[in-house]
């Protein structure tokens, strides 16, 4: 799957236990949820199978397979069975959400698959060294919530304050994207060792839409914000 970044927010009483308790965090992440989260996530891939080799499974596959396009009520009444499936898994729905790229949980998640390297590059001018705050904190800044168990692959999650956050919220609505895609060099990018460097001007604004709706969001809210590498 690769390094994929993701941000979460949590209040600052959620952040205050877990500086307390870093298990907390990557129990929480890691632990027995996910392991209920696998359970059901076969379980609902069972259950989407058997939707698909229904008799209307068959049929939107048979006149696929003939190069017809399956009847417009069909693939409806498709998307509805497979829809009511997903709503009877939550968890597993939660899970396979969590994987896409985007805003989820209203806006207090948001994970930028593997477009946060890309896109720190894009705000800083930096790859892999320190960036100055605060738009160095957006994606790679922060201080580190110690990961004893060594439950991360790529180093401990790291956390800004409500503070923090409504910097990066407030640098972040000014910042000339247009501009900066525009002359966004992927080549150059892939020469200071960018991970996944290569984005058109079109990925890059979108992505940062969603980095500064999240941090608007947290901000709003006085949140802090948690931010890993998976």
């Amino acid at each position: 799957m690769g390094m994929e970044g993701k941000l979460r927010q949590v209040s600052e009483f959620e952040l205050a236990s877990y500086k307390k308790n870093p298990e907390k965090f990557y129990s929480n992440l890691f632990g027995n949820h996910d392991l209920k989260s696998i359970k059901s996530l076969g379980e609902l891939n069972a259950r989407l199978f058997e939707v698909q080799k229904s008799p209307l499974g068959q049929k939107i596959r048979e006149r696929a397979l003939s190069g017809l396009q399956p009847l417009p009520e069909d693939v409806a009444e498709m998307q509805r069975q497979m829809q009511a499936v997903m709503s009877q898994h939550p968890v597993a729905q939660a899970q396979i959400e969590a994987q896409l790229p985007g805003l989820h949980k209203g806006g207090a998640e948001l994970s930028l698959h593997k477009s946060w390297h890309c896109l720190h590059f894009l705000l800083t001018g930096k790859s892999w060294e320190p960036a100055d705050p605060p738009l160095g904190n957006a994606i790679m800044g922060g201080a580190e919530l110690p990961d004893r168990q060594q439950a991360m692959g790529y180093g401990p999650a790291r956390y800004l304050t409500p503070a923090q956050v409504a910097e990066v919220a407030s640098a972040l609505a000014t910042f000339p994207v247009e501009e900066k895609a525009k002359a966004f060099d992927p080549e150059f990018a892939e020469k200071q060792k960018v991970y996944s460097p290569h984005h058109d001007e079109e990925e890059l604004v979108h992505y940062f839409g969603l980095l500064r709706d999240f941090y608007q969001g947290a901000s709003s809210k006085a949140n802090a914000v948690l931010l890993w590498v998976e």
